[in-house]
């Protein structure tokens, strides 16, 4: 990932906007892309939203995606890397990753392998998978799952985290400590219920855990939400956005961040005028 990391969140229309929606990506400054959400099924079928892409260990998904998907990091674009989100609020992906394991284990025969195989295979732009674990924190089963990414795929994890701050100190260090770098950094919410997350406080927890010299302040990346809501009267505007980010920028030495929910950009525009471009031009502003 880039040193000043600026990411964006994307939902639906990253499936279903077709070439309109890469373009706009590739032009809009963003450098890290995330796909959310993945979820994993009890029978470790993969489901982007709610559409199944991975089925019995084969790719089901749109024949085009995994090409357009390749194509956000290909000729004049700003964007270097491409993530998948598992989780999210209400869902049940985490307990379910944890049963499959407890059942399967997380070898080349298990059915969640067999799946991040065939999703790897048919999309091999993906270069991390993003942890946004909200219901189930169980360390044993997030390690493994984590282990397997790393050592099966190629795939390094970043955390998506909103509380429970212990839970994903002791995931970072169980998995960074033998693999330094197997865990990229912490997306950490800063808005709805992370609403009162200041990085500082997970900056130092890192520190901590991690022991004399470690640079958490390098690793902690805070994100946003763009204007958003039925009426595009909630959420913050690229001006305030890039306020904060410097802030978090000349107070606490924080280098990336990210906006959460492109779809939401998409749906404000018109009325807030707000484009992709104004929201990375706020974080690279802010964060240089």
């Amino acid at each position: 990932m880039a040193t000043t990391l600026i990411s964006l969140y994307c939902s639906v229309t990253l499936y279903t906007g077709g070439q309109s929606v890469i373009s706009d990506l590739q032009s809009s400054g963003f450098n890290t892309v995330v796909a959310w959400a993945l979820h994993v099924a009890a029978n470790g079928d993969l489901y982007f939203n709610d559409t199944p892409i991975v089925q019995a260990g084969n790719y089901t998904g749109d024949a085009a995606w995994p090409n357009l998907l390749a194509s956000l990091k290909q000729g004049t674009t700003s964007v270097t890397s491409l993530g998948f989100s598992v989780g999210g609020w209400g869902v049940g992906d985490f307990n379910n990753i944890k049963d499959l394991i407890d059942q399967h284990g997380t070898g080349s025969s298990s059915p969640l392998y067999q799946s991040f195989q065939a999703l790897t295979q048919a999309i091999p732009a993906i270069d991390f998978i993003d942890l946004d674990d909200e219901t189930t924190y169980d360390q044993a089963s997030t390690v493994a799952f984590c282990q397997m990414l790393y050592d099966s795929f190629n795939l390094h994890v970043t955390f998506c985290p909103y509380s429970s701050t212990s839970y994903w100190m002791d995931c970072f260090q169980a998995l960074n400590t033998p693999t330094p770098g197997l865990v990229l950094g912490l997306n950490l919410q800063c808005y709805a219920g992370g609403g009162g997350n200041d990085p500082q406080t997970w900056i130092q927890a890192l520190n901590q855990e991690m022991g004399s010299g470690f640079d958490g302040a390098s690793l902690v990346w805070p994100g946003l939400w763009c204007i958003n809501g039925t009426g595009c009267d909630q959420g913050t505007a690229p001006a305030a956005m890039q306020t904060q980010f410097q802030q978090w920028h000349q107070s606490e030495s924080v280098v990336g961040g990210f906006v959460w929910l492109y779809n939401d950009i998409q749906h404000c525009q018109p009325s807030s005028g707000y484009t992709t471009a104004d929201y990375a031009q706020a974080l690279s502003g802010g964060l240089s």
